[in-house]
């Protein structure tokens, strides 16, 4: 909720796709424990359907708090903007192929050009916020020195920490342990 709220889109989005990776997804007796409602509330604002029409709303609303916010010298925390970049990236890139470089008439498109340079702008703007959050050393050392689990590691995990409840899933455990067995 936090990432919402001060318009850090790109981790918000990476902490939803962690917590929907098939892994997590299972753990039904976890699940079962957490309110999801706020969950459910996020997941909503990255639905994927209609072109991520809700994060695109969400993506406009923090754009023009930044906006007032540079242009009333309020804190750097208000002026935060962190786009989902492969979304943004998408965005320049269908941009680009979509429209053609010149119209009919043979003029340049300036428009496509217009609306490239304005979204390129934005995010450029956004990249001279300054960070208004103290640095945490732990946090910061863990991030850094954590390790990177594969997918097979985090079934394993998953298995360890709820036991398989099905014959699809008890297959994909003895699968596993198998593949680990032979690699020893």
């Amino acid at each position: 909720r936090e990432c919402f709220n001060i318009g850090n889109f790109n981790s918000m989005m990476a902490i939803i796709s962690g917590m929907n990776l098939s892994p997590v997804a299972r753990l039904k007796k976890t699940w079962s424990k957490v309110k999801t409602a706020k969950f459910d509330v996020l997941e909503h604002h990255m639905d994927p359907s209609s072109n991520f029409c809700n994060y695109r709303t969400a993506l406009q609303g923090a754009t023009q708090r930044s906006q007032m916010a540079n242009s009333m010298a309020n804190s750097s925390r208000e002026k935060i903007v962190i786009p989902v970049f492969n979304l943004f990236v998408k965005d320049i890139y269908f941009l680009h192929k979509i429209h053609t470089n010149h119209l009919p008439n043979g003029h340049v498109n300036f428009k496509k050009f217009w609306e490239i340079s304005r979204q390129i702008h934005e995010f450029m703007t956004w990249t001279q916020v300054e960070c208004p959050f103290e640095k945490d050393k732990k946090i910061q050392n863990y991030l850094l020195t954590a390790p990177i689990y594969s997918e097979e590691a985090l079934f394993i995990a998953s298995f360890e920490s709820e036991g398989p409840e099905n014959h699809m899933e008890k297959d994909s455990w003895k699968t596993l342990r198998t593949t680990l067995l032979n690699r020893a």
